[in-house]
């Protein structure tokens, strides 16, 4: 359908007819600054939607790609940043702010990881949710460009797991994340 208010055509929305979407950040992916993934969307789709891909990375010597399995986190909606317009239009909204926030375990093992991660900078970030696809795949998002912090958290009840809490921060240019479908087999454990 042609946009009636600039001169490039828009796609139609779609909505979700029937059952749902489910949410939930399950799983995160990192991939190692530098790393290619593609230039178009095609391609970054067909690498990311590849478990070879995910396989070879994970298994390279530096390692590209790591995967953060059984997390739980979130995804708020983003926090545009805005300036004076122009003309008539008192305000603009230039582009986004995001931060995931999620928990993972492990804490003994993983201190040089995650010091390793907190001192890099330019991620590119999968989030993995619950949702399915019919093949059995994740519903997935990938953005690039991403500040990845992560420290231990230790609460004071003696009934209580210590964990890692991350954050994970971007900007866009108010175009939300690539979606595909993540391998299962990479992004989650087996029951």
């Amino acid at each position: 359908m042609a946009d009636l208010f600039c001169s490039e055509d828009q796609p139609d929305y779609v909505q979700f007819e029937c059952g749902s979407e489910l949410g939930g950040i399950i799983a995160i992916g990192l991939v190692k600054p530098g790393t290619e993934v593609g230039d178009s969307d095609a391609e970054k789709l067909a690498n990311l939607e590849d478990e070879t891909w995910w396989s070879d990375g994970i298994g390279a010597s530096p390692q590209e790609q790591w995967v953060i399995k059984d997390t739980r986190g979130n995804l708020p909606a983003g926090t545009p940043t805005e300036e004076e317009g122009f003309g008539l239009i008192p305000t603009e909204r230039t582009g986004d702010d995001r931060e995931l926030t999620f928990e993972a375990l492990g804490i003994m093992d993983n201190r040089d990881f995650v010091a390793a991660v907190n001192k890099r900078r330019g991620w590119g970030l999968v989030y993995v949710t619950a949702g399915r696809d019919s093949s059995g795949g994740y519903e997935a998002f990938y953005v690039e460009n991403v500040s990845v912090y992560m420290s231990d958290m230790i609460e004071q009840s003696i009934k209580t797991r210590k964990r890692w809490s991350g954050s994970a921060k971007w900007s866009t240019d108010m175009t939300p994340g690539l979606p595909f479908i993540a391998p299962a087999s990479i992004f989650t454990t087996a029951a």
